[in-house]
């Protein structure tokens, strides 16, 4: 294996010590057979690492590794790092910190132990004198009472190595009645040699929203509320706190207090009053611009934006608090009474209590540092931590990316795929304009391409973009090509925010809606008390006349992000999401079973069939629609089998793919020409590329790979017949925008990948693909559209194939000339019986009175 350098650059003025560093690196194909053959050096010395198998190659090799270290950095400064290959592996076993018995989990560190008590939501810190610091997380109902924990088991150790150890504890939180109020799931993160306990804590209301007559607004009875969410810690007497509220600022201010209350009410930005901020009442709850320091008995201080470090002395010793992405989550408040110092992950300071949406999720985490000195950068670790940076060429080297081109010189599309990190109107200036932050909103996208048909001088729609067209994707793609850590900032926000909020996170709902991705805020209406669900009840219509009813849907699923920002962080919430979503969507296409599910199936699909093979017309046999949700169902399953190495994955995806495109079809009846209802077929044909890729890529040139190849080579020759930009006609759209024109390079980037696989028109599609690519990027260079969020992620969503297409082609096994002769799937009349009878059989073999129940319920929303 060549040596993988890691670049750090610290550029917030403050020296870095003992800081943790994570990042997941791809490794070529047959280089590394285990984490024991690496080593990590600084200038070479080795650092002590710790890694964790993110995916493997077919051949049992690591294709993702998650590396995690501890680094030590001057202010202002850069260092490289190297990972080597090992001849001789690194001892396996080294000895336990953890001891465990039935009356607790100690875990040993270099500056004391950190004790967790067994089925409770607490734990304590002890120095080499014995000294004990307790803390534990309460919560609040909406009366002010407090909850109890009702745990699933003790305390499970999830990371053990070198660096940390991770434990986990679930359950859920009972009121005083013993009704379950919200589930939990606490994550402490123990850094073995300073000390640090990072605490993640997952709120989760399980419960279904009921969504009347489609409308998903706050104040759903489905909705559970609670007054504050905190972590308490008992100091060992009252001390005086160091509270630096802009603890990252140059010149911080510092004040010494025996008691305070730092409070983040709103965001401090121009816009802190938005409607984005509304309740279920359509009041705004933020209170006043920015936070403020408080005593007892005055107010000290108001700013904008805290980013707060309190720092305690006790024993000798020194305890330092932060919590990461303060401000940006509010309302947050770091208060001490006393000797009780607590975060406010939810504050009771707020001015409603909260509301937790059926089926919705916040994680928050804050960073706790016991330390014998102030030799420790604890406010940058939380508020500028360093992002690790690779080479291009390594991620190319390891085939991370599709279509990936380390070396290639930024061409115009490049230029404008930049604006979205340096125009005026980029990714970070667009939150400002309607104030995406707050604990519900931030990392989510303003969607400010629907402000285009807004009156003129109005305020812009609430509007968010619920990841729609693979955001997460694109800027990771775009942070392994620059190394620009902006990239990596907008991957990593919007991420955590889908997985929390964007998804619907529920088992008691329709088996279409459970745990699926809602839909972006409907088009050209304001959100309302919507929030990133769709649609609300104070819009008299959907965007599309007569359509009601959101939730959850096929065509808008999006998984490719959340792998890569897996393979990426080693954040295993995504993976878990990325599975969760490819269930979602096999249960969506196929169905759970059930007697009446399965005749509803067969009314809705099979007897249209029947009445058209009485008429003497059969249609094709295809079991899918040739449509965007076949083809994020196709990528959804692709994602799975990537992140799990399931094969079960893969065949599925193939089944799919073989009842969706055929190289005997008669594509002049699937009316793709017709922009409005056609366009989404470029999705299918998108994914059906990208199998095509990693089935190439894996060796797996069998049957379905030839087959889907000629499938996908006969669409491509009509598309380089028939296909031309959209708004060339633009008397057949209803909003003939550039948006049209950012999705015409689908048809691009298609041809140049065709180019690949179809020798015999290889030229003719270049030629094509060129023209389309120079259309799109010379009309949005002159547009006043090109800065909109849509556009900006469809381009860098299908940036890729033509920089391989321009730098010379590989040669392909195996590429026909002529397609062999094939007859168009039609449907018989035996083929159509068979489906039938298999769905009777799986309904009788799947019923119980209380499941269909429990289904008819659901679409009555009696339950």
């Amino acid at each position: 294996m060549e040596k993988i350098a890691i670049q750090l650059e610290e550029v917030n003025g403050v020296a870095r010590i003992n800081e943790p560093v994570g990042l997941g690196i791809p490794l070529p194909k047959g280089t590394i057979q285990t984490v024991h053959n690496l080593t990590l050096l600084d200038d070479h010395k080795p650092l002590s690492l710790q890694l964790q198998p993110l995916a493997h190659w077919p051949d049992g090799s690591i294709r993702w590794v998650h590396a995690s270290f501890l680094i030590n950095l001057d202010s202002n400064s850069k260092k490289s790092l190297v990972l080597a290959q090992h001849q001789t592996p690194s001892p396996r076993n080294p000895e336990s910190v953890i001891d465990q018995t039935t009356e607790s989990l100690m875990i040993s560190t270099a500056t004391g132990r950190v004790t967790l008590q067994p089925s409770s939501l607490a734990w304590h810190v002890d120095n080499d004198e014995g000294a004990a610091i307790p803390s534990v997380v309460s919560l609040s109902d909406e009366n002010g009472a407090p909850c109890t924990v009702k745990t699933e088991a003790s305390w499970k150790i999830t990371h053990e190595g070198s660096v940390f150890v991770a434990a986990t504890l679930k359950g859920e939180w009972l009121k005083q009645n013993s009704e379950p109020l919200a589930r939990f799931e606490c994550e402490l993160r123990i850094f073995l040699e300073t000390g640090l306990v990072q605490v993640e804590l997952v709120t989760h209301n399980p419960k279904r929203a009921r969504h009347p007559g489609g409308l998903w607004d706050l104040g759903d009875p489905g909705s559970v509320y609670f007054r504050e969410l905190a972590v308490e810690t008992t100091l060992p007497a009252k001390s005086i706190a160091q509270v630096t509220p802009q603890a990252i600022d140059d010149a911080p201010g510092i004040y010494q207090l025996p008691d305070f209350n730092l409070y983040q009410d709103s965001s401090g930005g121009e816009n802190w009053k938005s409607r984005n901020h509304i309740d279920c009442n359509g009041e705004v709850s933020t209170q006043f611009c920015g936070y403020r320091l408080s005593t007892p008995s005055e107010l000290l201080h108001e700013g904008k934006r805290a980013n707060p470090l309190i720092s305690i002395e006790h024993d000798h010793r020194l305890l330092d608090v932060t919590a990461p992405n303060f401000w940006q989550n509010f309302p947050t408040s770091l208060r001490k009474e006393g000797s009780k110092l607590t975060v406010g992950m939810f504050p009771k300071d707020a001015k409603n209590v909260y509301e937790l949406q059926g089926g919705e999720q916040k994680t928050l985490r804050c960073l706790m540092a016991y330390s014998p000195n102030r030799d420790c950068s604890s406010a940058a670790t939380a508020y500028a931590p360093l992002i690790p940076v690779l080479a291009a060429e390594c991620y190319e080297q390891a085939e991370a990316f599709p279509w990936f081109k380390a070396d290639a010189q930024p061409d115009a599309l490049d230029e404008l795929i930049a604006e979205g990190l340096n125009g005026p109107s980029n990714f970070f200036a667009k939150r400002e304009l309607i104030d995406e932050f707050g604990w519900r909103n931030f990392g989510d996208i303003f969607a400010d391409h629907e402000t285009l048909y807004g009156q003129e001088g109005a305020a812009p729609f609430i509007s968010h973009y619920n990841n729609q067209y693979d955001a997460i994707y694109g800027f990771a793609r775009q942070f392994a090509l620059t190394g620009d850590r902006k990239w990596y900032k907008l991957m990593d926000d919007l991420a955590a925010h889908v997985v929390d909020i964007d998804i619907y996170h529920t088992d008691e709902d329709r088996v279409e809606y459970n745990n699926g991705l809602f839909w972006h805020t409907d088009h050209y209406l304001d959100a309302h008390s919507a929030t990133h669900r769709t649609f609300s009840k104070q819009n008299e219509t959907s965007s599309t006349p007569g359509q009601t009813g959101g939730g959850p849907a096929a065509e808008h699923c999006y998984t490719t992000g959340l792998l890569y920002h897996y393979f990426l962080t080693g954040n295993r919430n995504s993976r878990e999401t990325v599975l969760e979503l490819a269930r979602w969507m096999v249960a969506l296409h196929e169905g759970q079973g059930g007697l009446l599910e399965q005749l509803v199936a067969i009314k809705k699909y099979d007897i249209p069939l029947i009445k058209a093979l009485l008429r003497g017309a059969p249609p094709d046999a295809h079991l899918y629609p040739f449509t965007r949700g076949t083809g994020n169902y196709i990528n959804a399953l692709i994602d799975a089998w990537q992140v799990s190495g399931e094969p079960t994955w893969i065949r599925r995806a193939e089944q799919v793919i073989r009842h969706s495109i055929h190289s005997g079809d008669d594509i002049s009846k699937r009316n793709l020409l017709n922009a409005e209802t056609g366009w989404s077929y470029l999705v299918l044909m998108t994914s059906v590329a990208r199998f095509l890729h990693l089935k190439r890529r894996e060796g797996q040139l069998d049957q379905e790979y030839k087959s889907t190849r000629d499938a996908f080579i006969h669409y491509t020759r009509w598309m380089k017949d028939h296909e031309h930009p959209f708004l060339e006609t633009p008397e057949q759209l209803e909003f003939p925008n550039d948006t049209w024109t950012a999705q015409d390079i689908r048809k691009a980037m298609l041809l140049f990948q065709a180019a690949e696989f179809d020798p015999l028109n290889n030229e003719l599609y270049l030629s094509l693909a060129r023209e389309i690519l120079q259309y799109v990027v010379s009309r949005l260079a002159s547009s006043n559209e090109a800065h909109f969020s849509r556009i900006m992620i469809i381009l860098m969503q299908n940036h890729g194939p033509h920089l391989l297409a321009e730098s010379g082609r590989e040669t392909l096994p195996s590429q026909p000339d002529q397609l062999p002769p094939s007859k168009a799937p039609l449907l018989s009349w035996k083929q159509l019986l068979t489906r039938i009878a298999l769905r009777l059989m799986r309904g009788i073999a799947t019923f119980s009175p209380s499941r269909e129940r429990a289904w008819l319920n659901l679409r009555l929303n009696r339950s």
